[in-house]
């Protein structure tokens, strides 16, 4: 309690008065406010740091638009053209479009009262530009940027920001998403990488240095069996294992495999291994591209050096691909990542990338998701018709796995059109999967997924059927059968056409408020409104907030702080995250290499940032005025 006096904000309205609902203690005589909150702690909880180069040529070349991406893919475009090309189209839109629009952004911020980028001049390069420009870079390199660039924001706006200009503390953090994009066509579900790497020798293996990656190729490389004319089909019981071998072990590999196929194998209903084939060849990459490409285990080195190099300022998702682990006799080993000794807040999916989420050809998921419920584990997921979708989605349907049953015939039987998007990444898709079950591998009890702490990103996203899926997301929630169902506004907030349907959702639906959060997506911003004006992070921070206070000013502090803690249940798992990166600085051999040990007065800072951390939102209690 505080006294009267005390010029407070009030709870359920940061920006208004202060509280005039007091009264007398009649056992003290001294004058109370009520409902006084003060945020100190803004979660943004969705970034990317990892590089453009951590994605296959093949996905790159399906990324352009329409008939650039057609292009790119019959002419076998390298990733130095791609990017190349990306750098020069944005030079042109620069200077054909900037003179223009410069003076229309001017007088825009000018009449919004919009506050002003002190690092930007009246010229500003195309945000295609500035994509390729941040593609182009390490992951470590990208987290660099990005922390100057949040730096920026904080101390040029927040800090100076009427909510938070009297806080004592202020932390800006962020929840990184990792992205594994190896198993991203449909031979991952056997356990097949896009590419596939090479070592000279073991040595070699132990450091992640390749020599070489190759990939699988269908079709063209099997002979008719009749006219020995070339055609094209996929084995329905194809696969593959992954395999470690010398450039002439694969000369030899690839001789065999031209009339065979790859050898692999799946797991069946009761766990066995099958071993089935492809009708593919093994076809090396350009040498470029083993200069070029980061796999995921470069990604994690270096996403992990950034965390432990900004402690508590980057929260890293790990991203689960279970065809990753499905194959694996340790597949549990990846919930250590969220354990005791892991660094990492959650896990990441992608069920765009070529997976459903619940999904028989995947037994390792039933497992999975019940630990996920019983530990209060977060999952967040991509969920808009557009994004990072597998280059293949258009073949998925015709594809049969050995373990496909009634239920993926009668998925089979939508339209050709709608059948990826509406089975592997739709909020359909995941109602099917929270309204189940599965019984604990050790069958010790049954487990209920409508528990599950789950985050469906972008609120459906900013197009048509996009808006299709933000109505089923509302309705999911709205039912209140999945208490820890969220999503985030995550890139969608940069497209102006979403904000203003999400006004009227709002004054709609205002149950679904506190199971919404912030989230910035930096840096995929840069292509909304493209080639026009983009959306760097201080864009985007800015003119969230202010489009969030013109109509209820409670929704910047929930979306950045309250609901935030409750879904990554942020102060019970900050403690543990801040250890390990402490222990990582000291002990871990590699991150030694690159980084000094902690010096006693920075331990210190780091547990009296958890401290704040931990109790900075148990002030944030609603309550009900009484008139």
């Amino acid at each position: 309690m505080t006294d009267a006096s005390h010029k407070g904000i009030e709870q359920n309205d940061p920006k208004g008065k202060v509280l005039q609902h007091v009264k007398p203690d009649m056992m003290c005589g001294e004058i109370h406010t009520i409902s006084m909150y003060q945020p100190t702690v803004i979660v943004d909880s969705h970034i990317h740091i990892q590089s453009g180069r951590c994605a296959p040529l093949q996905f790159v070349r399906d990324q352009g638009p329409g008939p650039v991406a057609m292009l790119q893919t019959v002419t076998s475009a390298s990733r130095g053209w791609i990017e190349g090309s990306g750098l020069t189209l944005g030079a042109i839109f620069t200077a054909l479009f900037e003179p223009v629009w410069a003076p229309v952004r001017a007088v825009s911020q000018l009449l919004g009262n919009s506050p002003h980028n002190p690092d930007e001049g009246i010229l500003q390069a195309s945000p295609l530009i500035d994509l390729v420009a941040q593609q182009k870079k390490k992951t470590i390199e990208v987290a660099e940027g990005f922390i100057l660039e949040r730096e920026k924001v904080l101390t040029n706006y927040f800090m100076e920001e009427a909510l938070y200009k009297d806080a004592p503390h202020l932390i800006f953090t962020s929840v990184v998403m990792t992205m594994d994009m190896e198993y991203c066509h449909i031979d991952g579900y056997f356990g097949l990488r896009v590419y596939n790497p090479l070592y000279k020798n073991r040595e070699d293996i132990e450091a992640n240095k390749p020599c070489a990656y190759w990939t699988p190729q269908h079709g063209e490389w099997v002979k008719a069996p009749r006219d020995n004319s070339v055609y094209v089909r996929r084995d329905k019981q194809a696969n593959t294992s992954e395999k470690h071998m010398t450039p002439e072990e694969f000369d030899t590999y690839q001789e065999e495999a031209q009339i065979e196929g790859i050898t692999g194998s799946y797991l069946d209903d009761k766990g066995n291994a099958r071993e089935v084939k492809i009708v593919a060849a093994p076809v090396l990459m350009p040498d470029a591209e083993t200069a070029l490409y980061e796999n995921w285990m470069k990604q994690l080195q270096y996403t992990e050096l950034a965390v432990v190099k900004y402690p508590l300022k980057l929260l890293p998702m790990y991203h689960f691909d279970p065809r990753r682990w499905h194959l694996e006799k340790n597949a549990t080993e990846v919930l250590d990542k969220v354990g005791d000794r892991g660094i990492y807040l959650g896990f990441k999916m992608y069920t765009a990338q070529g997976h459903r989420p619940w999904d028989p050809r995947l037994p390792i998921l039933k497992d999975f998701y019940a630990k996920c419920c019983l530990r209060g584990i977060p999952i967040l997921n991509h969920c808009t018709p557009k994004g990072a979708a597998a280059y293949e989605r258009d073949e998925y349907f015709d594809f049969e796995h050995p373990l496909d049953g009634e239920n993926d015939r009668k998925q089979k039987q939508d339209k050709r059109s709608g059948y990826f998007s509406r089975h592997f990444a739709s909020p359909q898709a995941w109602k099917e999967l929270l309204d189940g079950g599965a019984e604990l591998v050790d069958g010790r009890m049954h487990v209920s997924f409508k528990n599950l702490y789950l985050c469906l990103a972008h609120f459906g996203g900013p197009t048509d059927l996009g808006m299709e899926w933000n109505r089923q997301i509302i309705e999911m929630i709205e039912s209140g059968e999945y208490p820890n169902l969220y999503t985030d506004i995550s890139s969608s907030f940069a497209d102006s056409g979403f904000r203003k349907n999400f006004k009227a959702i709002i004054r709609k639906h205002p149950k679904i408020k506190d199971r919404i959060l912030f989230g910035t997506d930096w840096y995929m911003t840069f292509v909304y409104s493209f080639p026009f004006v983009g959306k760097n992070l201080w864009d985007y921070c800015t003119e969230t907030k202010k489009f969030l206070d013109d109509f209820d000013t409670s929704l910047w502090p929930a979306f950045t702080q309250y609901n935030p803690y409750r879904f990554y249940r942020l102060d019970q798992q900050i403690g543990r995250i801040a250890e390990n990166i402490i222990e990582m600085r000291a002990k871990d051999k590699k991150i030694l290499e690159v980084l000094d040990e902690l010096e006693e007065y920075q331990i210190n800072e780091i547990r009296r940032e958890v401290a704040w951390i931990k109790f900075a939102n148990h002030g944030h209690v609603i309550f009900k005025e009484t008139p």
